[in-house]
This record gives structure tokens, sequence and C-alpha cells, in this order.
């Protein structure tokens, strides 16, 4: 049985820290949902970080809105996840609207609910947390109370005794494990130029002080009472309130943004005393030994006011200048010794079957490509044992002194950090593991897919597969590939081998982000090797996964890339179109943009890289030849450079005989020219002219580059193809013409300059500061 961890806000994130922290140690096979109720990075992911949580598996960014529209949008959210997760139980903590909708949509689901901080009331019904505390607990199967009054109060209630568990709070869990680190770590009381003892802490988020401008003006004006500094890091939604209210802080009122658990620790433990609204603050403050005052008449924490480390004061003045300087004597702390998460697993694991996760599986990733590499080194650097195969010796050597053989953002950091743990080591054969990934190349043969690279991957796995391995292909394929050729080698060797596919779906230069925060397909043989794949991906994967047979898996990649090369395709017909009737091509898709259905890309000078180029020709390969659109668009845009050629010539002078590219990887910024249409363009031009090329990215092509300084000031004429940054800031000798994504005969966009025809202008208007050329959509010459 699994267990689900539903998180949404700041207070849940702390105190579910500790439960997440055992359930890892203990090996329970868990997943964290979070609603995303907190919105903010400073209310929200950065305490992930500093509690050193792992990224949730699903994310339902539900943000800010009223009550009944925020929890039923959990509910909508939540629902289909528990129905695919299957979990046994769902743990959820506190009472605010992620707590309620997701203890309803477990229950309605018939999945076990576990109520961590059961019991509490303030007994205010105007409060709609009491509301979501008191459903949440009569729908769980199990109410973990913090101390014997909410055992108590839960009897009352009519709670069989047989839910009710007294196991203290989690907060004095993630207190005492993180007390320490922030009195090293934080610098808040530098930063803010305060000292130990010198300041009153203030927080203040509850409704009914912040919304009503009248009862914050309250506030204010006890803030002004207080004889001494006062910080207070402001709520988001009370910064919007004072901001509306025209509200004026008075000058002993030091305040900034929302700030992390370690800074909040460190003022906290170092206050005077704190003023405040929060329940957890006036749990946080008693276990630290701090003084509180809370600005509200009624608390579901009375623990705190009868062990006297808390005094109620509502808004007034008088009382709150009273218990600032009421006589303090020591208390003891009554929410627990720092053990409660282990409680509560002891109790669901005494009366649920918790599954541990098995250790985690050692993977051999065969291609330390574009794809392959980034993927060992995330799984390694996730804690999973990987050996990175790949033939080139040259490559192999290069990776294990740690220098990543192409340009790509954070993976050159990323391998440094990773060869350091000992978990990846770059090979050039393969070696026994449990799973296996194949991340090869398939280039296109003919506009066939040439699954050569693939065979001979699996072909060079067969002395070391072993019977229960799993095999994933990564590498992007024709449809029926696993089912027709990688399961038949496995069997003619009579291997009990299960196969999944994963196809990478990437964009280079941000390949890394999107490994990690894209979705995820896997096809498998079974929903078994479905299951075991999505685990391993899981290890460092951030988007969903998403589980379903193999051939639905290896034609969905396929089907993105083939919709954006037709419409990309539909692109570029507008613009031999407008050529032909000598129209801007840019204005009239700006302007039939407007309709609200309508989005129709940029044209460019064709299609690269190793995805849309590619994928529309695997996809139709075994396709009957009376289903002929996608081949017709892909036919087109393999066009493009042709016309792009005779663009130029058409645009320069009869006497320029020189001529230099400038850029030719398939998409600006990157070094990878596979499939690049520039490459093409500056061959057509070869024929006619001498030819130069240069790019600042990209190495070792079939074409000759040359530094910059051997081609501006060579060429008669300047063309820009892939359109890098750092061309829009250089200074050329040569003319220039800009082709790098738009051609538009109705409107051109090169500079005049000598040796350029005279015909070739464009409004002052109309120019951009990257000589002269309009930003393009984002999908033309993209690949995923």
């Amino acid at each position: 049985m699994k267990t689900a961890i539903l998180v949404g806000t700041r207070p849940e994130i702390i105190k579910m820290a500790p439960v997440i922290r055992e359930c890892r140690k203990r090996k329970i096979d868990y997943f964290i949902i979070h609603s995303k109720q907190h919105y903010s990075e400073k209310l929200d992911a950065i305490f992930f970080s500093e509690l050193d949580l792992p990224a949730p598996k699903y994310n339902l960014n539900v943000g800010s809105g009223g009550h009944a529209n925020q929890t039923g949008r959990i509910l909508i959210e939540l629902e289909p996840i528990l129905v695919s997760e299957q979990p046994g139980i769902l743990l959820v903590q506190g009472d605010t609207n992620t707590v309620v909708a997701g203890a309803l949509a477990a229950h309605k689901l018939h999945i076990k609910v576990g109520h961590i901080e059961a019991g509490l009331r303030s007994f205010d019904q105007t409060m709609p947390e009491e509301s979501n505390r008191i459903i949440a607990d009569h729908i769980s199967d199990y109410l973990f109370a913090v101390t014997d009054l909410q055992v108590d109060q839960l009897k009352r209630e009519g709670v069989p005794d047989s839910k009710i568990f007294k196991v203290g709070n989690t907060i004095v869990d993630a207190l005492l494990s993180h007390r320490s680190q922030a009195e090293k770590t934080s610098q808040i009381l530098r930063v803010l130029n305060l000292q130990e003892k010198g300041y009153y802490l203030l927080t203040s988020h509850r409704a009914a002080n912040v919304d009503d401008p009248n009862a914050l003006i309250e506030i204010i004006r006890l803030v002004a009472r207080i004889p001494g500094k006062v910080y207070w890091p402001i709520h988001y939604r009370t910064q919007k309130v004072l901001k509306e209210a025209k509200i004026d802080l008075p000058p002993n009122l030091i305040w900034t943004e929302p700030v992390g658990y370690s800074d909040f620790v460190k003022l906290l433990s170092n206050c005077i005393a704190v003023i405040t609204d929060s329940g957890g603050v006036q749990e946080e403050a008693c276990i630290l030994g701090v003084p509180c005052v809370t600005i509200r008449d009624r608390t579901e924490r009375p623990e705190t006011v009868d062990v006297g480390a808390n005094v109620l004061v509502h808004r007034n003045a008088e009382a709150m200048l009273e218990a600032l300087n009421r006589p303090i004597a020591s208390w003891e702390n009554p929410f627990g010794d720092g053990h409660t998460a282990e409680r509560i697993l002891d109790i669901v694991t005494e009366q649920e079957v918790l599954p541990v996760l098995q250790t985690l599986d050692t993977v051999c990733v065969v291609g330390l490509g574009y794809m392959g590499l980034p993927t060992s080194l995330l799984l390694a650097n996730a804690g999973v044992k990987v050996a990175g195969v790949d033939l080139n010796e040259k490559k192999v050597n290069e990776i294990s002194s740690g220098h990543c053989p192409f340009e790509e953002k954070d993976i050159p950091e990323l391998l440094a950090a990773t060869l350091k743990t000992g978990n990846f080591k770059a090979l050039t054969k393969p070696v026994a593991a449990d799973v296996f990934v194949v991340a090869v190349p398939t280039p296109h043969e003919s506009k066939k897919c040439d699954l050569s690279y693939v065979i001979s991957a699996v072909n060079s796995l067969l002395p070391v597969l072993n019977d229960g391995n799993l095999l994933i292909i990564e590498s992007t394929i024709k449809p029926n590939t696993c089912q027709d050729i990688v399961l038949p080698i496995l069997k003619s060797k009579n291997l009990n081998v299960e196969v999944a596919h994963c196809p990478e779906r990437a964009l280079p230069g941000n390949t890394l982000h999107e490994i990690v925060h894209n979705d995820r397909i896997i096809g498998a043989t079974s929903p078994e090797a479905a299951q075991r794949a999505a685990k391993l991906y899981s290890v460092f994967a951030k988007g969903t996964i998403h589980r379903t047979n193999l051939v639905t898996a290896e034609c969905v990649k396929l089907m993105e890339n083939t919709f954006r090369d037709v419409n990309i395709a539909l692109a570029n017909e507008f613009s031999l179109i407008a050529d032909k009737f000598g129209f801007s091509i840019s204005a009239a898709i700006q302007l039939a943009n407007r309709h609200p259905r309508v989005n129709i890309l940029q044209p460019g000078i064709g299609v690269g890289g190793h995805c849309i180029a590619i994928d529309p020709w695997f996809l139709t390969e075994d396709v009957d030849g009376d289903l002929t659109l996608i081949r017709t668009a892909r036919e087109l845009n393999d066009a493009m450079p042709r016309y792009t050629a005779e663009r130029i010539q058409n645009k320069i002078a009869p006497s320029v005989r020189k001529i230099g590219i400038l850029g030719v990887s398939y998409k600006p910024d990157v070094d990878d020219a596979r499939e690049s249409p520039a490459l093409e363009i500056a061959r057509l031009l070869s024929r006619k002219y001498e030819v130069r090329c240069h790019d600042p990215f990209v190495k070792d092509r079939d074409l000759k580059l040359f530094p910059i300084d051997k081609v501006d000031g060579w060429a008669d004429v300047l063309v820009i193809l892939s359109n890098h940054k750092v061309y829009a800031s250089q200074r050329f000798e040569s003319p220039l013409l800009s082709f790098g994504k738009l051609i538009d005969a109705g409107a051109p966009r090169w500079l005049r300059a000598p040796g350029l025809a005279d015909t070739d202008y464009f409004p002052a208007e109309s120019r951009h500061a990257d000589h002269g050329q309009y930003p393009a959509a984002k999908d033309v010459q993209e690949s995923s």
C-alpha cells in the first residue's frame, strides 16, 4: 500500500517534513502532492529546499481564490491522481482548504485518511479553519492528536476511541532538527541589523485581522505603542491591503517580504517576544521558550495559554503592553518530545501494510549524447548507481575528466557534482545492471527511420542482460519498433526481459530543466514494467508520469513534432504566397492572429534539429500512400532552404562574389547543427559563390567553419541564418542581411549597404535592434 502525503501551505510543508523524512528513512513507498495553495516562492518552494525535501511528484498549481473555489479546484485536480496512484492512505496536516479537500477526495474514493494535528478547536465558526478541522476529523480513519485536550475533544464529538491516537506535534520534530542549523546558517539578524533580544517579532495573516483595513489599522497602532524595534515579515495579502488602504507604518517597524524557514526560526529564537495571530507561531514560540502575545480573542492552542507562554489580547493596545511586560516564568513544552513522526508511522504500519521500496535499481545507459548524458547524471545525482556507455573513447575520457562534450546550460556543473558522488562512471562497454536505457541517435535514411544504432545498442547489451531486467528505449523510433524488432531480439536469446519506451522530450539549450520538469510518457510490455520505469524516473522527474502501452508511447512523441511541423509548413507556404502577391507576411500573420482562435506561426528558412525535421518521416514510413498531408508538409519544409537561397540571390547585387554565412546551428544559441537548414543553404550558395561560414557554438561539421575575422571583412555580404545573440551586439565591416528566421517580401528586413540591391529597404519604424529582424514565434526551427 502506497502512502500519499498532501501539503499546500508553508506550515503544512514544515510540519510534514519530519513525516516525509521518516518515510524516506524507513524506505516506505510514498509520494508528495502539493496543491500550491501558497503559490509564492517565498511562502512555498523555498521550504522544500531548506528542509531538504524531495520535490512533489504532483503540483496542482491551484493558487489563491475564494474558499469554495479553491477547495473545489483542489478536489477536481486531486481526484484523478488518487484514482491513478491508488494509495492505501492519504496523510494530511492541519486545517487548510487543502486538508479538507484532500480528506474529502480520499474518503469518497475509499482511501484511508490520516489527519495529523486532529482535534484542535478554537470554537470560533467565523474562522474558515474551524470548519475545515471538524470536517477533516469526522471523515478521517486515523486522528493524530497532539495532547490529551484534543483527545478529549474528539471523544466528546463522538469519534470512536479506536481512531484516536495521541502522538504530539510534528512541529517539535521540525524545530528541534532545524534550530541548530538555522543558528549557524541564517544571516538574517546581520542583514536586518537586529541584535539578539533587541527586537520584537510580528506576524499577522488572519483574514479577520488583515483583510479589513480598519482591523489592520488597529494592529499598526498596537505596533506603534511597542517600546522598541518591531520586525514584521509581511504576508503578500497583507501588503496588498496596506497599499490599497494607504496605511502608513510607524517608524519603529521594520518590514520585509516573507522569509524562509531558517531565517524565521532564527528571528523567532532571538526576539524579546512575538506578537502573532498564527496558531503555528504560538506553538513554535512555546516550544522555543519565547513569550507570545496573540492578537485574537480565541485560540485552538489553549495549552500555550495554560503553561503561561501565551496571552490573548485581541487588538487591545493596553492588554498587549501589559502582556509584553508581564513577569515571565519558565514553562514546559506541552507539544511532545520530537518523535511524533516516528509514532505516526509506527501506528500506521502496525495496522496497515506499507510496502518498502526496494533498493534503487542499478542502471546502464547506452549513448552519452544530448539526452543520454543528462539522464545519466540526473539518475546518479539522485542516488542511483549509473554506468554510462559510449563507443567513442575520446568522449568517454572527456566525460570522465569532468568535461561535457557539448554546450548545454548547467550540465557541466551537474557533471562535476555527480562525479564527486561516485554514483556515475563513463565506460566504453556495457556492464551488468538492473535497468538498461538506450539513448542512441536514430537518423533518417531516404526518409526512413534508421534503426541501426538502436539495434546495435540492444545487441551490445545481450551479454550482460539477465532475466528480470528492464530495457528502456529512449531513442525516438517509428511505431511498433519495440514489438517488431526489440522484443524479438531478446526472445532469440530466451531472455525474460520486459521492455519500456520513454521518449525524450527536451529542447536543446534548456535540456536539463525540461528533462526534470516536462511530463513523461512511458509505454511498456506490462503495467508492472511501466510502474518500474516510472519509479526510476520519479527519483528526479518533477513532471507527471503517464503510463500507457508501447505503440502509443512510440507515436505520441512523433505526433507532437509532426503537429508542429505541419503548422510550420503552413506558415512557410503563406510566406511563398506573400512572395507571389507582394504583401507583408509578418503583418498579415500578426493581423490574422488577432482572431481569438487563430495562432499562425512565423515562417522561416526551414526546420532543423533532430526531432521536428525527422519525426514526421518516422510516423508516416509505414502508412498507406493515400495519406499525404504530413508528407506534403515535410517536403515543403525540406524545400525552404532552396527557396531561401533563391531569395538571398534575388536580394544581393550582381557584383557579389563572396558570401559570409553567420550561424549554422538549427536554432539560435545552441551548438546543435543536426538537420540544420542553414547548412543546406550554405551548400546551395556555394555552387555559385565563394562561401565561408561562422558559428560561435558549432564544432566539427562537414562544412568548414571560419573564425569571425576570416569571414567579416572578407565577404561582399554577410547573411545571418541562425540569429545568435552575439551577432546582435557585434559591429560588422561587411554589409549585412538578416535571414535568421523571417522571410518577408513585402517588408524586407535587411539593412541598406553597399553590395545590396537598391530596392532593398524598409520603413524606419519597422527596424529592430537585432539588425532589423522581427522576433519570431518560439516554435520556428525548434526541436522538442
